[in-house]
């Protein structure tokens, strides 16, 4: 009796573990996906699309947060608004700065020490004389001259920041910051830590511009596909590439994005701090990093210093990977780029 009793207690125990199993099984199988919402947000000198879904926070509430957020980082580093930390530096050669700013003067001045002067904060003189320091600003080829006399005016080496009195100086007359190489891809990466600093399981990405940061992997385990811009054709979906990302940042820089035509010829806002005229060394750099300001610098870095750059595989060292394409259509990689463009990595 005792044994026919203890087969039936075990049958009972055997079939609750399976029904408990599969319960749990459906609940992980039957989880409904992540839901994704769209924003488009014109800022930064460019427009910014967030594609997010919340998990512990709603979508709504994470696409408010991040609108928020990228206008104030606008508001704060825009050498166009009035007010701005880096237009009163413009202004009055002199400006008192925060935690936040410090940080981001400090990470200008240290990409254009890493980059043998390719890339510069102070290139605001050439920006404004071609007319790439803001969208309305009328388009025009300045005079050999006037490039000659503005180049005077751009060398990271005259910016002066001073820690220990929280301020940042200018020290010569006429010298310009703009931070829009590397503040866009900062406002990116800010963004992304306060959604994840409220909703950690939220994914998702921004793209301002090109300059990409993402969230979280697609439905929580899956990359997302980003194609790499032929820089050769006019559809901006037309695609030399594809990139798998998990996580991370990838920035491109392009003749492609900002340009006007002149008597034929195609002048872009990717000006050369060395020779005050649009770099023609490569049509485009596409840069995999951590963080997209690292990205996104790394990318004006590289296409400056062209095709050609013997030292592509040096920059390695500092956490990225890079594809530069040159102007004839030939393409030159980092060690470590094609891993990321592995489906079912």
């Amino acid at each position: 009796m005792w044994s026919k009793n203890n087969k039936v207690l075990k049958t009972i125990f055997s079939i609750a573990f399976l029904v408990s199993v599969s319960l749990i099984l459906f609940l992980i199988l039957s989880k409904p996906k992540p839901q994704y919402k769209e924003r488009i947000v014109s800022t930064l000198g460019t427009i910014v699309k967030l594609y997010i879904s919340g998990e512990k926070v709603s979508t709504d509430t994470l696409l408010d947060i991040s609108e928020k957020e990228l206008q104030r980082l606008n508001q704060k580093f825009s050498a166009n608004v009035k007010g701005s930390i880096v237009y009163k530096l413009n202004k009055n050669d002199e400006v008192e700065c925060d935690e936040e700013a410090l940080f981001l003067f400090q990470a200008a001045l240290n990409t254009a020490k890493i980059s043998g002067d390719a890339f510069d904060p102070t290139i605001r003189p050439l920006m404004k004389l071609w007319g790439f320091d803001d969208v309305n600003s009328p388009k025009k080829v300045p005079s050999k001259e006037a490039i000659k006399n503005a180049l005077q005016y751009v060398n990271y080496r005259y910016v002066k920041i001073d820690q220990k009195n929280n301020k940042v100086y200018l020290l010569k007359k006429g010298v310009e910051i703009d931070l829009g190489g590397i503040a866009k891809g900062y406002a990116v990466d800010k963004v992304i830590e306060r959604i994840k600093g409220i909703d950690p399981n939220a994914t998702g990405f921004i793209d301002a511009g090109g300059d990409i940061g993402i969230i979280g992997p697609k439905y929580g385990n899956l990359p997302w596909v980003i194609g790499i811009r032929d820089p050769f054709k006019k559809g901006m979906y037309s695609s030399i590439g594809t990139l798998y990302l998990y996580s991370g940042a990838v920035a491109t820089s392009g003749n492609y994005e900002r340009f006007f035509i002149k008597d034929g010829i195609r002048y872009h806002h990717l000006i050369d701090p060395k020779t005050g005229y649009p770099s023609n060394k490569s049509v485009s750099s596409t840069v995999i990093a951590k963080k997209v300001m690292t990205a996104d610098a790394f990318a004006t870095t590289l296409f400056i210093l062209g095709y050609n750059n013997p030292s592509l595989e040096y920059f390695t060292n500092f956490g990225i990977q890079a594809y530069i394409i040159s102007p004839t259509g030939e393409g030159t990689k980092t060690s470590g780029f094609d891993y990321f463009m592995e489906k079912g990595r």
